[in-house]
């Protein structure tokens, strides 16, 4: 298959791409390939692991590693975001650690709401700003494996409310400054499966997205796909079957039919998506191997 690169560079995109989902629909091993994919294009690249993403021993929260995939990974924890935004509010080290190992501090930042969101926010905006030493972005792409799609539209929804509610102070300037930056300067994907739970939570996350935060899905991902090619030959033989039950033929043939309707179902689910989102979504095999370098394979035949 021809490539297309301009539709391949449309998915890769460099910023920062939140990649969003239902549990269950493959969302991190997305946001695996997706990295993948923009390391292999020569991006500069760093993977954001946030909620139950959370499972790598060799990343320390907070801090980018090189992983062997040929991207940099951060396990981004809420609480660590936090004691470095207050050491980089208060400058002074002494002082900022004595804050941080404070009781009032820990209990202060597990009462406030919303709290939790809006730093790690402000910690995936630093890291889309920090500079290597020549003075040039560290990370071309930033691809944010988010919290399933309640927790992240919580989180996306956060710094809008905590404006609203609060625009001066150090925390109401955070929020302005995330607001403009993820209205400008991000991408927000969906991922799903060709399943009716799935399709429709993706389609009411969009809505209530733009509902509470004006933000808008720009690429739909639908994962798992089991299409399978069936010639026209095929096609006449199953419609005008007659072996008996039992018989090699009768068993090849219902898997035939069961291929068939699998592929409707598909096409059915792909479109609704499509419909709902007002997107075409973009194609991903059902693979027998989830590795990064598999899935970036996968999303590129995709294109």
């Amino acid at each position: 298959m021809k490539r297309d690169s301009s539709r391949e560079d449309a998915l890769l995109g460099p910023g920062t791409t939140f990649v969003l989902g239902k549990g269950g629909v493959g969302k991190t091993v997305i946001s695996e390939g997706l990295a993948a994919l923009s390391s292999e294009s020569g991006r500069r690249t760093l993977l954001v692991r946030l909620g139950e993403s959370l499972h790598s021993p060799d990343a320390p929260a907070d801090k980018p590693v090189a992983s062997r995939h040929g991207f940099d990974v951060v396990d981004l924890e809420a609480r660590a975001a936090m004691d470095q935004y207050v050491r980089h509010v208060v400058r002074v080290r002494v002082l900022a650690d004595r804050i941080t190992g404070s009781e009032i501090y820990r209990k202060f930042f597990a009462a406030a709401p919303g709290l939790p969101e809006l730093v790690v926010l402000g910690r995936i905006e630093a890291y889309a700003r920090e500079r290597d030493g020549r003075g040039a972005l560290r990370w071309d792409t930033i691809v944010v494996d988010c919290p399933s799609a309640g927790h992240g539209l919580l989180m996306l929804e956060t710094p809008f409310v905590a404006f609203r509610a609060a625009s001066i102070g150090p925390f109401g300037r955070l929020a302005s400054r995330i607001t403009a930056w993820l209205r400008e300067e991000t991408r927000l994907a969906v991922v799903a499966i060709p399943e009716e739970m799935a399709v429709v939570e993706a389609i009411e996350f969009k809505d209530d997205l733009k509902e509470k935060t004006g933000l808008e899905i720009s690429l739909a991902i639908v994962n798992r796909l089991r299409t399978e090619t069936i010639s026209s030959e095929a096609r006449r033989t199953i419609a005008g079957d007659r072996s008996p039950a039992g018989s090699p033929d009768a068993w090849l043939v219902e898997s035939g039919v069961r291929a068939l309707r699998r592929n409707r179902l598909e096409a059915f689910h792909r479109k609704r998506l499509a419909r709902g989102l007002d997107l075409s979504p973009w194609p991903v095999n059902e693979l027998a191997r989830v590795r990064p370098r598999d899935v970036a394979q996968a999303l590129r035949i995709g294109a």
